[in-house]
């Protein structure tokens, strides 16, 4: 039984191993899911903010119309004077508004990349972990086994060879037996 527990325990440094390389597998996987998640929530904020900008571009369109409208109404030329002048007003502060959105959906897409990529290179650390730790296992159970050894043998020959003396005070050897 003694003979088996170095084997035994190298049995068992294999198994932690594989235990640690396939918790580094499972961890990268779970940065993996979370790398498409950043990258999807990117893209959902881009969304709305491109939904914004056409928000603003409606606001703008139903302005102008309604300056048209009123100064059509009031029998004044829409496309002169303070008319004119109020929808050109309309139309640069909604442009500034669309550039500005636009610019929101730049940044809230390329921010969604730049998150996954930082979350798929953690994943990839979380793996060379698991493989440099399960490497690490299996050296440390080598050098275990190496030094623990297999069944005891004799350093030199006729090692365990000792003299016994029988009755008459002559000794003569007996290979394996200890007097």
């Amino acid at each position: 039984m003694a003979a088996a527990l170095p084997y035994i325990a190298v049995a068992g440094a294999a198994i932690s191993a594989f235990g640690q390389m396939q918790a580094g597998k499972a961890q990268a996987k779970g940065f993996g899911q979370q790398a498409a998640m950043a990258e999807l929530q990117g893209r959902a904020e881009a969304l709305k903010y491109r939904q914004q900008a056409v928000a603003t571009m409606d606001r703008v369109i139903r302005n102008r119309a309604t300056i048209r409208a009123r100064a059509g109404a009031g029998a004044v030329d829409p496309f002169s004077g303070s008319a004119f002048g109020l929808q050109n007003f309309a139309l640069a502060e909604g442009a500034k508004e669309i550039a500005v959105s636009k610019d929101n959906e730049i940044i809230a897409r390329e921010g969604g990349i730049i998150n996954a990529t930082l979350l798929r290179q953690q994943g990839k650390q979380a793996y060379r972990g698991g493989l440099f730790a399960a490497v690490g296992t299996l050296a440390s159970a080598g050098a275990s086994f190496a030094k623990i050894g297999g069944a005891p043998s004799p350093s030199r020959p006729g090692a365990n060879v000792s003299y016994a003396t029988s009755g008459a005070g002559t000794s003569t050897p007996s290979a394996g037996l200890l007097v």
